[in-house]
């Protein structure tokens, strides 16, 4: 039997996994959590075989979270869950040590295949995870400077979001977005977001939505 952790912040999304999973005799649904706060102490004490983290939850990510647990659990297992399909964040999810990465336009089988795949120790990316990875430029260096919730930050901004409205998705402070977008544009060596946008378009960072 393999027990399955889901942590994501939409009650719909998660619901969802939760009948398609429940319906696999093999696949047991352990826990599931609205936040990483939430998931912590049963992520580091449950008897959890594969955890499905939503990328861009409110006050820390998916990336975030899956890091400080490996620092715990250094075998734990996990599939990253996202609205983005850029290499940079494929790429992120990858050195964060995830075992796979799913997009939300997946198709269910996938979810069922990527969770037994994973729970055996193999490797699963959907469809849109191995095109980005394929035919998408390696991010650049600068990238690599950035901390999971600054790359969240970032591609928001350069997909026309403003900082009021990150802050608001995010349940950020509005002065903590505007931290975070300085420490950005230093780490970028940019000086405006439509800075930020050109240095996107010349990598091909943009995820168009």
């Amino acid at each position: 039997m393999i027990n399955v952790a889901l942590i994501d912040d939409h009650v719909v999304v998660r619901s969802g996994f939760v009948q398609l999973l429940s319906l696999e005799s093999d696949i047991r649904i352990i826990g599931q959590f609205d936040s990483a706060a939430e998931a912590w102490p049963h992520l580091l004490h449950d008897p959890i075989d594969v955890a499905v983290l939503d990328i861009a939850m409110p006050n820390e990510s998916g990336l975030s979270l899956l890091q400080r647990l490996r620092q715990q659990r250094p075998t734990f297992r996990a599939i990253i869950l996202s609205i983005y399909d850029t290499n940079a964040f494929v790429q992120s999810a990858i050195d964060a040590g995830a075992g796979g990465y799913l997009t939300k336009r997946c198709g269910p089988h996938e979810l069922v295949q990527a969770v037994r795949t994973v729970s055996h120790g193999g490797f699963y990316l959907c469809a849109d995870a191995l095109r980005a990875l394929r035919h998408t430029p390696q991010p650049p260096k600068e990238l690599q400077a950035l901390t999971p919730r600054e790359k969240e930050i970032f591609d928001l901004l350069v997909n026309g979001m403003s900082v009021k409205t990150i802050a608001q998705q995010l349940t950020l402070s509005h002065k903590t977005v505007q931290v975070h977008r300085a420490n950005i544009l230093g780490k970028l060596q940019c000086s405006t977001t439509v800075e930020l946008v050109h240095f996107a378009l010349q990598h091909q960072l943009l995820t168009g939505g």
